[in-house]
């Protein structure tokens, strides 16, 4: 199975992951939506959401403290 967009290092089961990828969506359009709407999208139910956009948010600070660190 391919990857993109960093979808693959989420700390969330595979099957969250697999259900990211099969309505293409990638960690940008993620976190620019409410809860509400990505639930919809994913038709999953609020709370899942929620922890989908709290891992991808993690992830995301976590590489920009690392690109951080790389440039200090």
């Amino acid at each position: 199975m391919i990857f993109r967009h960093g979808i693959k290092s989420l700390a969330i089961p595979d099957v969250l992951k697999d259900l990211i990828l099969k309505h293409s969506l990638d960690k940008k359009q993620i976190l620019s939506m409410k809860v509400d709407d990505l639930a919809f999208v994913l038709e999953c139910d609020f709370e899942t959401a929620k922890i989908i956009q709290t891992s991808v948010r993690n992830s995301s600070n976590k590489s920009m403290l690392h690109e951080m660190t790389e440039l200090a």
